[in-house]
This record gives structure tokens, sequence and C-alpha cells, in this order.
């Protein structure tokens, strides 16, 4: 029980013991009454002091509460308003009426954490702060401003008479929630007035707490030479399908402090989602993964690796990380495909048909002119427009024209010679696989993508290659083995339920047709309660930052249905 408890992270601890601290300090100010100290008090302080100090013990618990879930994610700006917070409402349990528990519980806490300041590491975004700031400033300024008007003009509805100098007076009264004779019988109007006047103060106020507590955006372009270092090292250390898709220009990169090594992320929200593994020497893979996920910590990030290989997944658990299987990438072995024999009758048939309708296969090579490009864009068209969510990035290539001609591009041709079907071909750098990345067809001839996949793999075999890539089956194979995870049988659920949606059954039946063997790829994740919002942020960073086009797509489902 005690190694369990010592390992509870001193963060979430400080936190829990805040947040319940502003409960108490608010419960107290309303509920904990010593009349005799407070008689005594009344003798040797002004009334002001007393209802200021019951009015500052209010607002610091409201404060130590509200922040209390920034101290979670170890927020460093969270901490210093909290420790301000802390000595307020320390001197205020005094003022208010000797409450000396309270105090003490209270300095304690404070001590607690001056003694935990290196765990609030996590900065906040500096143009937001200074946004907030200026919000919190412009608030009260022009509450006050609309305050001092309001009751100038509206004063016979709080039967009085206030010249500005009692106007002033009265705004004053009432951003600090003192009370007022004048402000005990307001009619209907006044008090809509003051309940408006309340609203800018409170909303203002969240909305600044908010901005300064912010996340860390992430605004610089990255420049041209990081990302020709990048592809430096993916091709020295490149070993696998997604190697070439983490130079595409909607990653951002981390580099290691040696230089060597890179992860390709993106940022959704405040979830930092690496394409794949690290990209550098294996040595130094554990340290990359600590250096990233420090990083991360301190710009107040959740980082998750997405499509991860079997290799290093004792690297993510050292790193504090769990793991999630989430689908299966069909790899061909080459030296042993053919299509001779019973088992691949089918297949064979499949490409015999297309041969005697007249259809080829040509590889182009780069660079690729205007009129093959202007050709793929009529087949890449006319795919998109029977796809969910149109076009998909981060863990695939998109349709562009500068991508698209500077890599090897297999077309097959009908017997008129219009290109029906293409796929580009992209490299894995290290390892002797060969890979592609779009694959787009026009028209619904059956086989067409039969005989292209058959001619790519005899291209790869002439090469030289082991392997060819087929790419990943989402959630295939995933909540089916004895003792899987709740999270796995969740995905499971997912990959039954809707696949009318996505086609998940079909993608893996198709791939199934060249007797690949299936290897597992993983998500490594820091906390199952973030789960949730690493789903999302997946399919967020797929659809190319928006879900815009995936809502678009469920209406215009629903129309037609």
């Amino acid at each position: 029980m005690s190694s369990r408890f010592s390992s509870f992270p001193k963060h979430y601890l400080a936190a829990i013991l805040v947040g319940l601290l502003g409960t108490g300090n608010i419960l107290s100010a309303w509920l904990v009454y010593h009349p005799t100290r407070l008689f005594w008090l009344k003798h040797h302080l002004p009334w002001a002091v007393l209802r200021g100090s019951w009015l500052g013990n209010v607002f610091a618990g409201s404060a130590e509460l509200f922040l209390s879930w920034s101290l979670g994610r170890r927020k460093a700006q969270a901490w210093r308003i909290v420790v301000l917070m802390l000595l307020v409402s320390t001197a205020t349990s005094l003022l208010r009426g000797l409450n000396y528990g309270q105090a003490v519980v209270n300095f304690s806490i404070l001590v607690i954490l001056l003694a935990l300041r290196t765990e609030f590491t996590a900065a906040s975004d500096p143009p937001s702060v200074r946004h907030g700031l200026v919000t919190l400033a412009g608030t009260m300024l022009f509450a006050y401003l609309y305050g001092l008007f309001g009751f100038y003009l509206l004063d016979k509805h709080f039967h009085q008479h206030f010249d500005f100098a009692e106007a002033s007076r009265q705004t004053i009264a009432f951003l600090l929630w003192s009370s007022t004779p004048a402000l005990e019988r307001p009619n209907r109007l006044a008090r809509w007035f003051l309940d408006s006047l309340a609203a800018i103060q409170v909303l203002g106020t969240i909305y600044g707490l908010i901005m300064v507590l912010r996340p860390v955006i992430y605004r610089r372009t990255v420049l041209p030479a990081e990302r020709k270092r990048a592809a430096e090292i993916a091709k020295r250390y490149g070993r696998s399908s997604l190697a070439h898709l983490t130079l595409l220009p909607d990653k951002i990169y981390y580099f290691s402090r040696s230089g060597n090594s890179f992860v390709a992320y993106t940022l959704v929200g405040n979830i930092a989602l690496a394409l794949g593994d690290p990209i550098g020497p294996e040595e130094e893979i554990l340290q990359v993964i600590a250096e990233f996920t420090t990083y991360c910590g301190r710009n107040d990030w959740h980082p998750a690796f997405y499509q991860v290989l079997p290799d290093y997944l004792s690297a993510y658990e050292a790193c504090g990380y769990k793991i999630l299987k989430i689908g299966e990438e069909a790899v061909v072995d080459l030296h042993n495909f053919t299509l001779s024999g019973n088992k691949q009758k089918s297949l064979r048939q499949a490409v015999n048909r297309m041969v005697r309708k007249g259809y080829t296969t040509e590889l182009i090579h780069p660079p690729l002119s205007d009129e093959i490009l202007k050709q793929l864009r009529e087949v890449s068209d006319q795919w998109l427009r029977n796809q969910v969510g149109g076009e998909k990035r981060f863990s695939l290539g998109w349709f562009d024209p500068a991508y698209l001609r500077e890599y090897p591009v297999i077309v097959v041709r009908d017997a008129g010679g219009r290109i029906m079907a293409f796929a580009n071909i992209i490299p894995e750098y290290q390892k002797k696989e060969g890979t592609i990345d779009l694959m787009r067809r026009k028209g619904g001839e059956n086989g067409l993508m039969d005989l292209m996949f058959v001619r790519l793999i005899e291209h790869f075999k002439e090469q030289g290659y082991d392997t060819f890539n087929l790419g990943l089956c989402p959630l295939a194979g995933v909540g089916e083995e004895p003792g899987a995870s709740l999270q796995e049988k969740t995905a499971h659920f997912f990959y039954h339920h809707f696949n009318k949606l996505y086609a998940f059954k079909g993608l893996r039946r198709f791939k199934e047709k060249f007797a690949p063997r299936w290897e597992p790829r993983y998500l490594a994740y820091p906390n199952p309660l973030l789960l949730p919002k690493i789903a999302l942020a997946v399919v967020t960073a797929n659809a190319g930052g928006s879900l815009w086009s995936y809502a678009r797509a469920w209406w215009e489902k629903r129309k037609l249905a």
C-alpha cells in the first residue's frame, strides 16, 4: 500500500490538496463564525478590513479551487498564483475571525507547494498569457466604466441620487462584492443592470484566467533547414513504411540533444501526436522518447506515438507509456510469393481476365509530366468523391503535384490507353521493403487493383527487395486474443460495428489475397483517461486538422438515406 502511495504523482497530490483547501476556505467563510473572536476584532480593526478579509478568503478559495486542475497539469503559472492565494487565505483566515486552525492548514499547504516547486514546470502560451492579462485589465476597466455610467443614469431605479463620485463608489463596492444601502432596494431594471455587471466581471475574469493558463501553441513555421535535416536523418536511419511520410509538410520536428534523431509530430489541441517511432540510431531511441516526453510536459502537451513497431515497446513502457494495439500491417514476403497453386487461383484468374480485356500497367519514372499529373488528378478526384471524409493526411500522403512529381508511379491503363488507377512508390530508406502511399482508381472494374498490386510485387522482386508493405489495416486483429484489455475490446467493437462507415473488413479481405504476414502496430499513450482525447486527435490529424469533412460526409449520407 505504501509503495502505491509513494508512486502517486506528487503534483496530483498537491492539486487534490489545493482543491480541497479551496472548497474548505469557501465553506469556512460562509459557515464558520466565532462571535467572541469577531467581537474582539471589531474593537481593534476597521469594519472595511473585516469585510475585506471575508471577501479575500472567498476569492482566494475560489481561485484555489479553479486553479487546482491546472496544478494537476504542472502549470508553473498556476503554481505562482496559488502560492499568492495561499498567502492571502492564510492572512484572511486570521483577520476575519482569528481562525488559527484554518490559517495553519493554509500555511502547511503553502509549505508543501514551495517544497514541490520543481514539479511545476509546464509553460503557458506566452502570447495567450499576454492576451489573458490584457483581458483581465480590460475587463476590470470596462466593468468600472459600465458600472459608473450605469449607476449614474439608473440612480432613480435604486431610489437614490448618484453623482459621479457616488456612482464610482457604488461601482467599486459592487465589484469588490461588498454591500451598500443603495444596493438593497433595486427595482427590476436595476437588478438586471447589476446582473449584467456581475456577468461582465465573472466571464471576463474566467476567460482571462483560461488564456493565462493555456497550453503552449506551436506557431513557428518549420524551417527548410530543419526539414532538410530531418530528411538526412531519415535517409540514414529510416526503416519503416512511415519514414518518408514524416517528411511531409504537415509535420513538426523535435530533434534530440545529440542532433542524430528526431520525432515527427503534429499538435491537435494539447495532444502532441507523433507518427511512428523516433527516427535515429537504435541506441538513442529510449533517450529520445524520454526527451520528447519531458519537452511535451514543459509545454503542457500530452504526447502519444501512433503506429509504433513492436521493436521498442519496452522503451515506451520504461518511459511510463501504456501500449494499445491499433491494427496490423500486411507485409508480403517476396521470396515466397507466387501466383501458382490452388490458393492463388482466384487472384491469378482476376489478373488474366484484366490482361485479356486489354488492361496494361506502366511504371513512370520521375519527374512526372504535367499531362500525366493531369490524368492522375482526374482519377484521384473521382476516387475522393466516393470516400468518407475526403482527402486524408498525417499517416498518409495526399494529392499534391509537387509531392507526386518526384517519385515513381505505377499506372493501370485500359484498352484505350486511359489511366484508370495509380499508386506512387515511396522509399523506406534502410529497409529492403517496397512501399506505396496513394492508391487510387477510377471506375468499378473488378480486378483493377489486383492487377496493379501483382505488377508491383513483380517489380519489387526484380529490384531485389525482400518484402512489399501493403499498409495498415486499422483495428484488424485487435481485441481477439484471450485476456485482451478493455481498451482493445472496445476497439474490437468499433471494428465490427462501424464497418459500414469505414470498410475495415473489406480492406483486410483485399490485402489477404496476397498472402501477407500480419505485423502488429501500436499506440503508445501516457494515461488511459486520455485515450478518448488521443483517439479524437488521431481522427482529426488524419482528416487534415479538421473534422468538418467527416461531419459533411455524415450529413450527406443522412440526406441520401
